[in-house]
C-alpha cells in the first residue's frame, strides 16, 4: 500500500511540473474577434479619410 501511495505522489508531483498548454479552446475565437478589429479599425480609417476629402473638397 506504501508503494501505491508513493507512487502516486510522484506521479502527482510530475503533473505539475508541466510547462502550461499555450493553445486554449478559445484561441480560434480569439483570432477571429481580432481580425475583425482590426478591419473595423481599417474601415474607420477609410471612412474618416473620405470624410476628408470630401470637406477638402465641399471647402474649395
Amino acid at each position: 500500500m506504501m508503494k501505491y501511495s508513493i507512487l502516486l505522489s510522484i506521479l502527482l508531483l510530475a503533473a505539475c511540473n508541466e510547462e502550461p498548454v499555450d493553445k486554449t479552446v478559445w484561441d480560434e475565437q480569439l483570432k477571429t474577434m481580432d481580425k475583425a478589429r482590426d478591419v473595423e479599425k481599417q474601415v474607420l480609417d477609410a471612412a474618416e479619410l473620405q470624410r476628408q476629402q470630401i470637406e477638402q473638397n465641399s471647402n474649395q
